[in-house]
């Protein structure tokens, strides 16, 4: 811990800093204001002891003007005139406590390791945040993701109710955590509540709660979500799937915030942010009945749609990488990379199961092939069938003769690569001659892929 000494007593600051340092801790100190705020502004320090009374400041507008520069850091307040007043209007513009002159060295001790465990706390909850930051942070930098950065940071710092939609797949409750982490919010619990994996006959108790003997085997109270989330941020996830039952009794919750457990009737009060995702077309939804269109209007006050993966394919060799290299440090293996010849197959392909698809297609892929590069023949079979990658390798808005150049590429890499690159087998079963089989590596550039070299070994 690092700590500053503002008095203008120096007799006094040589014995805070005495304790201080017999406690193992950094201190240094100043004999006026403008001494000690000139450190701040060139230092970090994790804690200050300010005199009320200094010659050329104010303390108290001492204490407001530290807390301005720096919210975080810790102040006590010292004065040899203290009093009751003194002290609630110093804690009321953010000091940590008061002391009174002369000092108790045994008081010193005490705050200083209830600070120290203070900030080690707070040191654990910000790597822990930073940590769940970087775990949600988007992958890309395609022109759609810059945009929906941008829109995320602007929309988590308000307590606007958000709308996620999008594809299965697409990372909508990912969207949803990340609002929160950047919310002020951020501290407080993010309740997931997927509204199609629960029955309807038992949705209105997990999300308001029920009393005991509300029912058959409610053996006890329960608290329901909403309950739950006070303070934080309740996130509804697939909520086109809700039965429209249901729906009403949830709109009279969002609007007023107040709910009761089943069975019984004591009204509690819940503040809480709402997140909800859906990937059906609520609009359509509303026309067929079911969906209130009331409800609607509630929940989307800031509408975000996540868009599908082949829709920004530029991205795919960025969350490719990604993936890879998570996947390989999460299993303990040596990292892998990813041929050029797969890393085309994974662009061209369409993604119906989008970013959800794409990583468990490649924790496969990483933990069953036997080698450090990822190449055409670690693909699934599901990249064979009709309408995927197979297809794929035909570019329907090229010419015939890049068409045919294209599709051959890939039967000569898989035929080499089912031979285990030796140059006279391929060549064989190709019907080709050897010769002519090395002009079209060389032509294609399938040299660089799985250590092929000139002599076919």
């Amino acid at each position: 811990m690092k700590v500053l000494i503002i008095d203008d007593e120096k007799n006094i600051c040589t014995s805070i800093k005495g304790i201080i340092e017999d406690e193992g801790h950094e201190a240094t100190f100043a004999l006026s204001y403008k001494e000690g705020f000139d450190k701040l502004k060139i230092y970090d320090y994790d804690l200050i002891f300010l005199d009320i009374w200094l010659p050329d400041k104010d303390g108290m507008e001492g204490l407001k003007e530290i807390k301005r520069l720096n919210p975080d850091v810790e102040i006590i307040m010292i004065s040899g005139h203290g009093n009751i007043e003194n002290a609630v209007d110093a804690v009321k513009w953010g000091a940590y406590d008061f002391l009174e002159k002369p000092l108790s060295l045994e008081r010193i001790v005490v705050m200083l390791k209830h600070l120290n465990e203070k900030l080690s706390l707070k040191k654990d909850i910000k790597e822990l945040k930073s940590s769940e930051l970087a775990k949600y942070q988007l992958i890309g930098e395609s022109k759609y993701i810059k945009e929906l950065r941008s829109t995320i940071e602007k929309v988590a710092a308000t307590n606007a109710w958000v709308l996620v939609t999008g594809e299965n797949g697409t990372g909508k409750e990912h969207v949803a955590r990340l609002i929160h982490l950047l919310s002020k919010r951020s501290n407080q619990k993010f309740i997931p509540v997927n509204c199609a994996a629960i029955p309807t006959e038992l949705i209105e108790s997990e999300l308001f709660g029920y009393e005991k003997g509300a029912f058959t085997g409610a053996i006890g109270q329960k608290i329901g979500k909403f309950e739950s989330a006070n303070m934080g941020t309740m996130f509804l996830d697939e909520i086109g799937d809700m039965d429209i039952s249901v729906q009403a009794k949830l709109l009279r919750v969002l609007e007023s915030g107040e709910f009761s457990r089943v069975g019984g009737n004591e009204i509690i009060r819940s503040d809480f942010r709402l997140i909800s995702a859906t990937n059906r077309d609520l609009q359509t939804e509303i026309e067929n009945g079911n969906f209130r269109e009331d409800l609607y209007y509630r929940i989307s006050v800031v509408p975000i749609y996540v868009e599908p993966l082949r829709k920004r394919r530029e991205d795919i060799p960025i969350l490719v990488n990604h993936f890879v290299k998570e996947i390989s440090a999460l299993n303990g293996m040596s990292q892998k990379i990813v041929s050029d010849g797969l890393m085309d197959l994974f662009v061209k392909y369409d993604w119906p199961g989008n970013v959800r698809q794409l990583r468990n297609i490649i924790e496969r892929i990483v933990v069953l092939s036997n080698s450090d590069v990822l190449d055409t023949t670690d693909a699934p079979e599901i990249f064979m069938k009709k309408g995927s990658i197979y297809d794929s390798y035909i570019d329907v808005e090229g010419s015939l003769k890049s068409a045919k150049e294209n599709f051959e590429k890939y039967y000569i890499l898989n035929m080499l690569k089912k031979t285990d690159w030796n140059i006279s087998r391929a060549a064989k079963f190709l019907e080709i001659e050897r010769t002519y089989l090395h002009k079209k590596i060389k032509f294609y550039n399938l040299e660089t892929l799985k250590g092929y070299d000139e002599n076919g070994k």
